[in-house]
């Protein structure tokens, strides 16, 4: 029996091209939206679920015990876009389908931005409609954007923007995002073991050494569906390189790289099986960590991801409450009622 509710940081939608393409602009109606990897992630429809009705969404919810859930998409991918057009009307018409889709319950279904990097002034327009207009409470960050770092001097206006909406800045790679482990392997378990977790290692340590939490101190920065034991050990090798290198090629920075990720700004999603929690939670406090269930996708252990978490007894109850209370709402910057 739960003993405080519960806020999934990272559920999905799976938003289906026929549905986004009510709201494209007429130029664009007949283009292909989603990048097709060629990987059978389902296993031939034996794993995962597809669903893009507000009310089958809440039932789940309701059968796996998740009170709020915070959802991002499935399908796309806008970071590797070569159409810069066509990737800020795709964000465009997501954002509103997604905005359509909370509404059926806005205070237990919370959507998260889409915008297209590829123009940041664009997507500092649409973050900005994304939040004031439909209400959405964060924005989906790439890993990349084209393949180039995201500390880039070029993206700092977004971020600035970001910090000044005060909502949370959701990295949130995939193997789409890695493109280049699809050239390396040959088959998709090991392209997805590494793409997450290699792909939001990478994000941190660009944003850390270029300055971006340092320049914006109340930027919120998560890392989503990428594991949570890499952190310990990128803290110390940041660290070591920092100790060495810093102050030449990381002149921005005023603390320790492990001091911007373990401090107040970054927040790490897990896997409910990680025998690492307790490690991280040692190392960074529970303060940063996030529940999620990665609903409805093939690797998601729902419907007992709750149950999952809840039965974990090397988590006390008080960090349990942080992690799936407290934490996300302090992440996202919302308010929700117990």
């Amino acid at each position: 029996m739960k003993s405080f509710p519960i806020i999934d940081a990272d559920g999905h939608v799976t938003e289906s091209l026929e549905s986004l393409r009510k709201h494209l602009g007429k130029e664009h109606e007949s283009r292909p939206l989603f990048t097709s990897e060629a990987w059978d992630r389902s296993f031939g429809g034996t794993l995962g679920k597809r669903n893009e009705d507000p009310k089958v969404q809440l039932a789940d919810m309701d059968l796996d015990g998740i009170d709020i859930q915070v959802v991002f998409p499935t399908h796309l991918s806008l970071n590797s876009e070569k159409e810069t057009a066509l990737a800020i009307d795709i964000a465009r018409a997501y954002n509103d389908w997604l905005a359509d889709f909370c509404s059926a319950d806005p205070k237990r279904l919370k959507g998260v931005a889409m915008v297209a990097l590829q123009d940041v002034g664009a997507a500092i327009k649409e973050v900005r409609r994304a939040v004031e207009e439909l209400g959405l409470v964060g924005v989906m960050m790439p890993t990349n954007v084209r393949d180039q770092d995201i500390g880039r001097r070029e993206y700092w206006p977004f971020y600035e923007e970001v910090e000044r909406l005060g909502i949370g800045l959701a990295l949130h790679g995939g193997i789409r995002a890695a493109e280049r482990m699809h050239g390396r392997f040959d088959n998709f378990i090991a392209v997805h073991s590494l793409s997450f977790p290699f792909e939001c290692m990478a994000a941190v340590t660009g944003l850390i050494f270029a300055g971006v939490p340092e320049t914006f101190p109340k930027l919120r920065i998560a890392a989503l569906e990428a594991c949570c034991g890499w952190i310990p050990f990128l803290m110390d090798r940041l660290d070591e390189e920092f100790e060495k290198r810093g102050a030449k090629e990381a002149p921005l920075l005023k603390r320790k790289p492990s001091e911007y990720m373990s401090g107040e700004q970054f927040f790490y999603a897990f896997e409910l099986e990680e025998s690492t929690v307790p490690y991280v939670i040692d190392r960074i406090g529970a303060g940063k960590l996030l529940y999620s269930s990665d609903y409805p996708h093939w690797d998601s252990s729902w419907p007992k991801t709750v149950r999952m978490f809840q039965e974990r007894e090397d988590i006390s109850q008080a960090d349990k409450r942080q992690i799936a209370w407290e934490n996300p709402q302090n992440f996202y910057g919302f308010e929700a009622a117990s």
